[in-house]
């Protein structure tokens, strides 16, 4: 292991080893079986919460597209293919 390995092993594990109560979260982030919920365990659920759907980023590609095919037609202009974005890291 390089030493960018070992600390991000550090990382993980510090965040496994720190709790946070629950009397301190709002309810979405409460584990009721326990007293308190580890760092890590809310860093998976805030991302869960933040990540944007395939459908919603597939769309959100496409309305870029149309709108630049628009303009390019609007100033009447030759429509010149714009390629799809790269896919998000959970495609791969």
């Amino acid at each position: 292991m390089n030493g960018y390995e070992l600390l991000s092993k550090l990382d993980q594990q510090l965040k496994e080893c720190l709790y946070i109560s629950n009397e301190c979260l709002p309810d979405g982030f409460r584990d009721e079986r326990t007293d308190g919920v580890s760092l890590a365990t809310l860093e998976r659920k805030c991302d869960e919460r933040d990540k944007e759907s395939e459908y919603a980023y597939t769309q959100r590609q496409k309305a870029a597209r149309v709108k630049i095919y628009a303009e390019q037609i609007a100033s009447g202009q030759e429509i010149t293919y714009v390629p799809k974005c790269p896919p998000l890291p959970w495609q791969w």
